[in-house]
């Protein structure tokens, strides 16, 4: 157990390094190394105490390679966020938008977001075997994203002009992510907050006061697991002045983490560990069938031909849980991003969290500095797919991404500038 405690005071000293790196610089708050150390320490630390002290069907070596895994992910945030950018990927960051067609794109994004949203409200969700939705809802789910898209245009757009169209634009766009905030939905609360905060920041230069910020971190730890359990139920009690209701369910959450009974990184470690006995790792394949899943439409071209373009190794890893240690994985639990990465490349996973941190370095300099429009838009859109590769997977994450940057990429494709005129005469 020597090995399993250095283990543990690393992960510690990594996660407060990152909240630190970011504490002592504010604006450093929305930037990559900061809010992934602050789903570090929320998700996964509170995870890793639970599993050390209930490891159950979780061998010593297993409990090991989970929490060294752990701590090469996270550290992997910071590193690839040193990397020097690319000139050229700034260069090509850097494009000129008109206004007035990115408002129109905008229109467009919140009109057909708030229409598939309507028709989702209207459906009632087939489920598969792994508790996941099927059919069309999930074909309405995904395109009523494009509201989140269309928000990160109008808020930037209102709190740099604030006018009553501005405003509206804002409120609707905002409409379906204010929903799921109001059921109490864990990443639909950070994703506005963080899409609010970082317009603030960009067009007025506001950013919370430090102690704010360190109460936030502490209040995070707690508050993930309540809004967990409690749903729409948090806002009611909130809301009436319940305080002590609210206190007593967030000990019962906390009490029910530690006991270590549902833990996603106890999926993480179980899973390590049979494709390390296996050596039947999946080298991107869990990725491609993700991007598969979002883009093939099974009610189109049939299931079976879907599912025959998908290497569907996640249905053979499942099978090694209940055949080694006779373990099922909850319907709706994850394996997390940092069994997905070693499921993938296996210790080389860890890189792709680094990859990812290297690309929003070069986003997040182009949108501060260069105060590219284009940039923050893209900055927004990702932050949400960004966290998932955490708490989901990174194939899901791939997933949810892919969609973003595609109309994303069409509103600014639309948008963009299409004749530069020379400044040498000016």
């Amino acid at each position: 157990m020597e090995m399993v405690g250095i283990y543990k005071d690393l992960f510690i000293i990594i996660c407060l390094g990152l909240l630190g790196w970011g504490v002592i610089r504010i604006e450093r708050i929305y930037q990559y190394p900061f809010f992934m150390g602050s789903m570090f320490t929320s998700f996964i630390l509170p995870q890793a105490f639970a599993l050390i002290s209930k490891p159950e069907q979780v061998s010593l070596e297993a409990l090991q390679r989970v929490l060294l895994v752990s701590c090469l992910c996270a550290t992997a945030c910071w590193i690839g966020y040193q990397i020097r950018p690319d000139p050229k990927w700034l260069t090509k960051l850097n494009t000129a938008i008109d206004e007035r067609k990115l408002f129109r794109a905008g229109i467009v994004l919140m009109a057909s977001g708030l229409f598939f949203t309507l028709l989702l409200s209207r459906t009632t969700a087939a489920t598969g075997e792994n508790g996941n939705w099927t059919g069309l809802a999930t074909i309405y789910l995904n395109f009523s994203q494009t509201t989140q898209i269309a928000l990160g245009i109008f808020i930037l757009k209102f709190i740099q002009r604030p006018n009553i169209i501005n405003f509206i634009c804002t409120v609707f766009s905002a409409w379906p992510l204010l929903g799921a905030v109001i059921i109490g939905r864990r990443q639909p609360t950070m994703t506005l907050l963080v899409t609010i905060g970082l317009s603030l920041f960009w067009v007025r230069r506001l950013v919370p006061p430090r102690i704010l910020v360190i109460i936030g971190m502490l209040s995070i730890a707690v508050l993930i697991p309540v809004l967990g359990t409690l749903r729409g139920d948090f806002w009611n009690l909130i809301f009436s002045g319940k305080w002590q209701d609210v206190l007593a369910v967030s000990q019962h959450a906390f009490d029910n983490q530690q006991k270590g009974d549902l833990l996603e990184l106890r999926n993480a470690a179980l899973v390590m560990d049979a494709v390390e006995r296996t050596g039947l790792f999946g080298y991107g394949t869990g990725w491609w069938d993700s991007i598969v899943l979002q883009w093939v439409p099974g009610q189109i071209v049939g299931f079976d031909f879907k599912k025959s373009l998908q290497f569907n190794l996640w249905d053979k890893y499942l099978n090694l849980l209940k055949d080694f240690y006779g373990y099922k994985n909850p319907a709706g639990a994850t394996f997390t991003g940092i069994g997905d990465s070693f499921v993938e490349f296996s210790y080389f996973g860890f890189l792709s969290f680094a990859l990812i941190a290297y690309i929003f370095k070069h986003v997040w300099i182009s949108a501060t500095y260069y105060k590219s429009t284009c940039s923050r838009i893209l900055y927004l859109g990702l932050v949400s797919p960004t966290m998932i590769a955490l708490t989901h997977s990174v194939g899901f994450a791939i997933q949810q991404s892919s969609f973003q940057l595609i109309f994303i990429g069409l509103a600014l494709y639309y948008s963009k500038v299409k004749h530069k005129y020379s400044t040498e005469w000016v």
